[in-house]
């Protein structure tokens, strides 16, 4: 497996590992609020995983002017879960984020074994909820939960 930069080339590709999560970038419409950093994936915070010349899996993350940044568009090809995939995409962001000079990151999810996985596998800490305004992921859940982690308490 290779983790790298997306490239401009991979972004069709990427959307479509996203979609399969309800997670691909969304237009405003119909009267619906979108944050535009939601409409499309940030090519220059974007890491891609790569297996035998397959993009099989798309992270990203989003600098805030507050200097601190949050996680985004974030998902593995449903055929290739469970061989780490996702961890080493998330140690990627993380580890460019931390070399940046940022201090603390935020992470929203809906999905409660993806919640659970954050909270086991890296530093994060719950702080709260937050109502959806994107009809991204779950569409029976109507709240993100919140959590924060301070990239000092990162080690990867």
């Amino acid at each position: 497996m290779i983790i790298r930069k997306m490239k401009e080339e991979d972004r069709a590709r990427a959307v479509d590992l996203l979609a399969q999560w309800n997670m691909a970038p969304v237009q405003a419409r119909d009267g619906m609020s979108v944050d535009p950093a939601c409409a499309e994936v940030p090519l220059e915070n974007t890491f891609v995983a790569e297996e035998d010349g397959r993009l099989v899996g798309v992270a990203s993350y989003i600098v805030h002017a507050s200097g601190g940044a949050e996680t985004a568009f974030f998902a593995v090809d449903r055929a290739y879960r469970g061989r780490g995939i996702g961890e080493a995409l998330q140690h990627a962001r993380l580890k460019e984020m931390k070399a940046r000079g940022i201090q603390r990151v935020r992470t929203e999810a809906d999905r409660p074994d993806t919640i659970a996985w954050y909270l086991k596998k890296f530093p994060y800490r719950r702080i709260g909820t937050k109502k959806k305004i994107t009809p991204y992921s779950l569409p029976d859940v109507d709240e993100w939960t919140v959590l924060v982690m301070e990239l000092k308490d990162y080690e990867g």
